[in-house]
């Protein structure tokens, strides 16, 4: 069962409504049990936006993956594949399939064309699984988590055939990024380390410099000329594009007190970073300035994911709702107070 909270612009009250905690907060999608007599609330851990930012899905602990109309939160599937907690969803750049990722082990892959959705692959991936990424031409997936291996699934393989793997040594790998070029491959996890795979160039991973604590969240900005990733670090670390590809000494964001769980590029220097504090901060990753945070959660914001043309915001929390945002990135406020930025150190 699905209540849909709707709140506008012009502040108006409807039944069972709360007023809009920000003006670019538009949908409130509350997540309860996928069976009518079930009625508790559902942890969201996973969301994705098509490239359009038509549609929505999302995840969590009932197993289930929902999908709504981003314009109105009509819902308009719910998926049943997986057996576990959904941990990771991604739409392909053609806005028709879905990966969706879980603890049950097992990577699922949905046609969401016309008529109803179809599962047209599902495969186990060696231990339960916390994020996945589609390779920018859409002819491949990549999902990490608890094994030691970044899989990397042909979609034009048979059925049967095995993933690639790559050897991450990421200890509980918890994100997974392809550069928007379909070049680089990052992931991440436990240890801290970053560890990048050159899909052109011969030659072994590279790993970025870690402070040992773990890592959450990576997003590549649209331009692929910076990698954020952040976590349990009070800082998230960004890493430019040189001639060589990424590595040296990132900047840092200071992020508030808390954990950051996720992150998500609006454009080429919006960054939105998601925390353990219910709140949702939107940086300038060029200044390193803090623009404006969005505020309405009420629990860990988990997950994001953003429309291609960074004007529709998704975002997942612990209080099991999901919050859609229409945002302007080229007229975001400006902080009234100076942000703190973690000094380069060498």
């Amino acid at each position: 069962m699905l209540a849909l909270v709707l709140c506008t612009l012009a502040l108006v009250l409807c039944a069972g409504a709360t007023l809009a905690s920000s003006p670019a907060e538009r949908l409130v999608l509350r997540m309860r049990g996928a069976e009518a007599d079930d009625n508790r609330p559902t942890v969201v851990t996973a969301v994705a936006i098509s490239g359009d930012g038509q549609r929505i899905a999302a995840g969590g602990d009932d197993h289930h993956v929902r999908i709504w109309n981003a314009a109105d939160g009509v819902a308009l599937n719910n998926l049943t594949a997986h057996g576990d907690w959904v941990r990771g969803a991604r739409f392909a750049a053609d806005g028709r399939r879905l990966a969706t990722v879980s603890a049950d082990h097992t990577v699922c892959l949905w046609s969401l064309g016309v008529g109803s959705p179809e599962l047209v692959v599902r495969r186990l991936a060696g231990g339960a699984l916390q994020a996945v990424a589609w390779r920018p031409d859409g002819q491949a997936v990549a999902t990490a988590g608890f094994g030691d291996s970044l899989r990397v699934f042909d979609l034009d393989a048979a059925d049967d055939a095995a993933p690639e793997e790559q050897g991450c040594a990421c200890e509980d790998t918890r994100a997974v990024a392809f550069s928007p070029d379909g070049r680089w491959v990052a992931a991440a996890g436990r240890n801290g380390v970053v560890r990048m795979w050159d899909q052109v160039a011969s030659g072994g991973p590279r790993d970025l410099p870690s402070d040992g604590r773990r890592v959450r969240a990576l997003a590549f900005s649209p331009d692929g000329e910076t990698l954020a990733a952040g976590g349990d670090s009070p800082a998230v670390r960004l890493w430019r594009r040189d001639r060589d590809g990424f590595g040296g000494v990132p900047d840092e964001l200071l992020v508030r007190p808390g954990k950051v769980h996720s992150l998500a590029f609006l454009d080429e220097r919006v960054l939105a970073v998601g925390d353990t504090q219910n709140e949702i901060t939107l940086w300038d990753a060029e200044t390193r300035a803090e623009r404006t945070v969005l505020r309405g959660h009420t629990g860990t914001v988990a997950a994001l994911a953003v429309s291609d043309d960074g004007r529709r915001l998704v975002s997942g929390s612990f209080d099991t709702t999901v919050r859609v945002w229409d945002l302007d990135p080229a007229n975001l406020p400006v902080a009234t107070t100076a942000a703190k930025t973690a000094p380069k150190t060498r």
